[in-house]
């Protein structure tokens, strides 16, 4: 489950594609039933969709769907990072910023260990929280979104995922200044 859920987070399949069970299985190196378990859990999370007896396919977030997740992971995300703000200390500020200056390193090379390092860098803030429900929900609103964000990150052009006006910087700066 974690394993097939952390690959929709990190942007490893594209959305609308096929998985298959038995090949998710031999991918895992377990037994079908774990793997027909775990993608149970994630249909009911609608990370995935059912459309035959075997194959899953990654679901592919209708324009009104896609709105609503942003809205819930701004207000979300926004709540960890003022709580993240208050409670931040200079050892874990650097490790923010260690990830950013991955994270822009990636970007034109690998958009799958940008997305990777992207995800990291927002749950890194989630965990600054110290709020683990609040953290649980934002990594459901990932696990439909992840397969979006990795086509953003191979979309977009590299200058501006690295520039300076990024999102990430706004927040790395906030962040330093305890400004919630």
């Amino acid at each position: 489950y974690h394993s097939i859920r952390d690959s929709l987070m990190d942007g490893r399949y594209e959305p609308g594609q096929r998985l298959t069970i038995a090949g998710l299985a031999e991918q895992l190196g377990v037994s079908i039933t774990p793997v027909r378990e775990a993608i149970f859990r994630l249909v009911s999370e609608r990370a995935l969709e059912f459309q035959a007896a075997t194959a899953v396919h990654v679901r592919r977030l209708s324009v009104p769907e896609l709105q609503e997740i942003q809205l819930i992971r701004s207000h979300l995300e926004g709540e960890a990072a003022a709580q993240a703000a208050q409670r931040i200390t200079p050892a874990r500020l650097a490790a923010l910023e260690a990830l950013q200056t991955q994270f822009s390193a990636a970007v034109g090379r690998d958009p799958l260990e940008a997305s990777r390092l992207n995800r990291a860098f927002h749950f890194a803030i989630a965990v600054e929280s110290g709020m683990p429900l609040l953290c649980a929900t934002i990594e459901s609103m990932w696990a439909q979104m992840g397969p979006l964000i990795h086509l953003y990150h191979v979309k977009t052009p590299s200058r501006v995922l690295v520039s300076r006006d990024h999102g990430h910087y706004h927040v790395l700066r906030a962040l330093a200044a305890h400004d919630a």
